[in-house]
């Protein structure tokens, strides 16, 4: 259900479209919507942070708004929903727009207060459902990784049963660098990398072991019954291997770098909290480093 207050954090260029969304928000001093004007994105997310029942409002400054420019807004961790506002509608349009992950569309022409609030509305409870849904999906649905939400379940599970057995498993936070990729393919390149790569761990581990996407673009990887670390060394050492080397994309190779932070339980924690926190401690510091960039928390 969205909240009582609704707040805007427009992202424009335009004077004549600032103008025009901050008019459409104005309805008198009780009930107006909140209004912040944002160049960029990285200007709008100080504004998202402090408004209540916030949604962004992306003016694509232009006839042709592209996917390319809603992706650096969209994300599945995203706190705001994203409307687009476009100057010149079309199906067609909308259509792209929804499918990049845009909650609404709407043509600059239709808007005043009461179709921007009900757009509001609508984007909050659109955004609301997609988080909800997420949380239930056992499996990421682009890559195919099992999810963060199902990856804890199965962590608790493997500490109860450590604690029960006295047994040691191991815990691999992999993470990835991807700015060495060209700027002209990164955003179509990521999502296609990181399923590649995310095979590549899967073949790397045992059918036994669990591997999840975890933060952002982060894969999480549960090997259990490897006490040694000589054992865990090695696999880790593999999986760098695997993802360092070249790939294809397209009609060129690319090279992306990876860093892994390894806990062991129960030497580095014994609850799922502590076990996250000191593998992620453990990814900061291999990511400082120039080669052999894994480590131990």
């Amino acid at each position: 259900m969205y909240p009582e207050a609704l707040s805007v954090v427009l992202v424009s260029a335009s004077p004549a479209i600032i103008d025009l969304v901050r008019n459409a928000c104005a309805n008198g001093a009780s009930s107006a919507i909140q209004f912040a004007a944002a160049a960029d994105a990285g200007a709008a997310q100080q504004y998202i942070s402090d408004l209540d029942g916030v949604v962004v409002v992306l003016d694509c400054e232009g006839s042709a708004p592209t996917a390319e420019y809603l992706r650096q807004f969209v994300s599945e961790d995203a706190v705001a929903p994203v409307i687009v506002l476009t100057r010149d509608f079309s199906p067609d349009v909308e259509l792209e727009m929804m499918q990049a992950g845009a909650a609404e569309v709407l043509p600059a022409t239709q808007l005043n207060y009461g179709t921007l609030r009900r757009a509001l509305r609508y984007a909050l409870d659109r955004h609301a459902m997609r988080r909800k849904l997420a949380r239930l999906t056992p499996f990421d649905p682009v890559s195919g990784l099992m999810t963060q939400s199902m990856f804890w379940e199965i962590l608790g599970l493997a500490v109860r049963r450590g604690q029960r057995n006295r047994d040691f498993f191991s815990v691999l936070l992999i993470d990835f660098d991807w700015s060495d990729l060209p700027s002209d393919i990164a955003d179509q390149a990521v999502p296609m990398l990181f399923k590649r790569f995310a095979e590549r761990i899967k073949a790397v581990m045992r059918a036994s072991d669990t591997v999840a996407k975890f933060d952002k673009s982060q894969i999480v990887v549960l090997a259990e019954s490897m006490p040694r670390v000589e054992d865990v060394q090695v696999v880790a050492a593999k999986i760098l291997s695997d993802i360092t080397a070249p790939s294809a994309y397209r009609d060129r190779y690319v090279t992306v770098k990876a860093a892994i932070g390894i806990a062991i339980y129960p030497t580095s924690g014994t609850t799922p909290e502590d076990l996250m926190v000191r593998a992620g401690d453990a990814l900061a510091t291999s990511m400082e480093r120039s080669t052999n960039r894994f480590a131990f928390g």
